[in-house]
C-alpha cells in the first residue's frame, strides 16, 4: 500500500459552541514514513494554534483546549449525609423565622394570608420578636 498524502485537522474551541478547525495536508515523499508526516503535520497545527490563539468573546474559555482539559476532583465525604432540600412549605417557615425585625416579618404578611397553614408560624414569631425573647 502507497500514501500519496496525510491530512490532520483538530478542532479547537475558544468560547461556548464556537470552535476553530485548522488543519494541514502533507504529501508523502518516496520513502517517508506516513507516521512520521502525521507527527509533523500535529506538531505544525499544534504550534500554529498556540502562536495565533484565536481572539473570544470569552476570554476566560479562550485557552482551553478539548483534548487537555482538566476534570476536577470532587471529594465526597462519606460520613456527611447529603443536603436535604427544604419543601416549599419549609422554605416559606425558614423566610418567617429567618426574620430579626417585626418591619422585616411585617413585608410577609401577603403570604401569610394567602397560606393559612403559615398562621401559627407568623404569630409566634412576631410574639417572640415583640417580646425580645
Amino acid at each position: 500500500m502507497s500514501y500519496h498524502k496525510v491530512i490532520y485537522e483538530k478542532l479547537f474551541p475558544y468560547a461556548p459552541y464556537l470552535n476553530e478547525r485548522i488543519g494541514i495536508e502533507i504529501l508523502v515523499e518516496t520513502g517517508q514514513s506516513p507516521e512520521d508526516c502525521l507527527k509533523e503535520a500535529k506538531e505544525i497545527v499544534d504550534k500554529f494554534y498556540a502562536s495565533n490563539l484565536p481572539q473570544s468573546p470569552f476570554p476566560e474559555t479562550h485557552s482551553i483546549v478539548a483534548d487537555n482539559a482538566v476534570v476536577p476532583i470532587v471529594d465526597i465525604k462519606a460520613d456527611e449525609p447529603p443536603p436535604t432540600k427544604l419543601t416549599k412549605e419549609e422554605q416559606q417557615r425558614k423566610y418567617l423565622t429567618d426574620c430579626t425585625t417585626i418591619e422585616e416579618l411585617n413585608t410577609f404578611k401577603l403570604l401569610v394570608k394567602n397560606n393559612p397553614h403559615l398562621q401559627e408560624c407568623f404569630d409566634n414569631h412576631l410574639n417572640k420578636l415583640t417580646n425580645g425573647l
